[in-house]
């Protein structure tokens, strides 16, 4: 653990009395039970003391602990541990007719921060029309060549085969490595032991509305929080286009599932989880990626990986959708519903009881554990639930069920009021939050048509593969 530094979140307290010991935030109101060892290290990191002067038996455990903590918002990780080991790296890169993506994605792998003798790049040549031999010539790149295309999942089994590294970098040739890719993430495994990590995933070069678009709201973009999972249900993965794998846990998950032409990722990330890995987000160790600047080919590509949801889940039943069981935020919604598909106020009634209770109960929480908020602080807090529910269920209605919708608005029209609802409501939250460089108007036309592509994918991939759980979800206690 040492060289990492972590730091308490903002508005997150520590509180040791007769009822135990907790960790407190006020800024969403959580708390949590800790055991007194974990209380311990927790008082030493909020008083400044270093993670090496403090004993543990178990350290990578322990540092796994504290990232789920940095993860779920009670702890800041304000430093990442410098190297002084160096694990042997394999760099693979699976590319067909990109000559002029791969030469650029090459000239930034020699600027990586990483020592050249600990460091291989293996080029896995799938079948291009021009043999990449004839294009690459440095002597520092392997180059295995497929006479016939294999597809991509194939090309990064092919590249592990014949890698030395104790760690699998996978990198796309339409990506530019930052400076610190490796140097970033591959402290985590030396210090908690991850079975693999991937990184934050920026866009390249972005000029167009829909650059700008993708480059806030492509499905390579994880955002700017840490995520951590091991072996749960949650559907947690990280893109082939920034990931790193220990060579341990690459044979135990038995690699890329060849023949997937989407979701492959997704696939092996969920069997590395399955067999007990640890996987983590990071948002750092950057590459900037070549967003399509195509509409149709972004669509498509949508609608695509749409098609491999249903796939997926039918392979890994024990994966699901979480979805907040917050009961008096669901009803509030159910109500505001009401009252829009039957052009009715009264339902709206219900809004303001269910809001004081959840307001009364979270002061009774709060009471319990003895915590002092002020009423406006309460209310904010109850305010922030109910509307983050909102999102979230709007959210999902118009991911895969726009069309629908749409289709039950022509025979009862409150339904397009309903449904405009959700969209302006998750667009002007995601617009928001993300901040894309783009007018509103902009923003919402590419919004929408992105969520319709991928709900047809999802319903045509439901009917391919004769399952629809894709639909199914799993509620979560919050």
């Amino acid at each position: 653990m040492e060289g990492f530094e972590f730091s308490l979140a903002k508005s997150v307290s520590l509180r040791a009395d007769a009822d135990g010991f907790f960790l407190i935030s006020r800024t969403p109101i959580k708390i949590l039970r800790l055991n007194e060892s974990l209380y311990n290290l927790l008082k030493h990191i909020r008083d400044g003391g270093e993670l090496a002067a403090f004993h543990t038996t178990h350290p990578q455990d322990t540092m796994k602990v504290l990232l789920t903590l940095v993860a779920r918002g009670y702890l800041k990780l304000e430093r990442t541990a410098p190297l002084t080991e160096y694990p042997f790296v394999s760099v693979i890169i699976p590319v067909r007719d990109q000559p002029d993506n791969l030469i650029e994605c090459l000239k930034a792998l020699e600027k990586v921060c990483y020592p050249g003798d600990r460091l291989e790049i293996i080029v896995v040549d799938d079948g291009s029309k021009k043999d990449v031999s004839q294009i690459v010539t440095s002597s520092n790149v392997k180059i295995i060549r497929n006479e016939a295309s294999q597809g991509a999942a194939a090309c990064r089994n092919t590249g592990a085969e014949n890698a030395k590294g104790d760690i699998l970098a996978f990198l796309d040739a339409d990506c530019v490595a930052g400076e610190g890719w490796l140097e970033e993430p591959v402290p985590f495994f030396l210090h908690a032991g991850v079975g693999a990590a991937g990184g934050y995933i920026d866009g390249y070069d972005i000029k167009t509305p829909l650059e700008k678009y993708e480059k806030v709201f492509s499905s390579l973009n994880m955002g700017k929080q840490l995520i951590i999972e091991g072996k749960t249900e949650s559907g947690f993965y990280v893109p082939t286009a920034n990931l790193l794998v220990s060579r341990e846990a690459f044979k135990a998950a038995e690699g890329f599932k060849e023949g997937m032409e989407v979701g492959e990722d997704v696939d092996f990330c969920w069997r590395l989880r399955d067999r007990g890995y640890t996987l983590i987000y990071t948002p750092s160790g950057n590459v900037a990626h070549k967003h399509r600047n195509k509409l149709g080919r972004m669509l498509k590509r949508r609608s695509e990986y749409g098609t491999s949801e249903s796939l997926l889940y039918r392979t890994h039943r024990d994966k699901k959708k979480g979805f907040p069981a917050a009961i008096f935020s669901g009803l509030s919604f159910i109500a505001l519903t009401l009252a829009m598909l039957l052009m009715n106020p009264y339902p709206l009634c219900a809004l303001p009881l269910l809001y004081g209770i959840n307001v009364w109960l979270k002061a009774n929480t709060l009471k319990k554990y003895k915590i002092e908020l002020s009423l406006v602080q309460l209310a904010a807090s109850a305010l922030r639930s109910h509307l983050s529910f909102y999102y979230f269920a709007f959210f999902h209605l118009m991911r895969y069920y726009l069309i629908i919708i749409i289709g039950l608005g022509v025979v009862w029209h409150p339904f397009w009021i309903w449904g405009g609802a959700g969209i302006i409501y998750t667009s002007i939250t995601d617009y928001a939050v993300k901040k894309p460089q783009l007018f509103y108007a902009v923003f919402l036309f590419y919004y929408l048509l992105e969520h319709l592509a991928y709900q047809v994918g999802v319903f045509w991939g439901c009917i391919k593969y004769g399952y629809f759980g894709s639909y199914l979800i799993s509620f979560k206690k919050v």
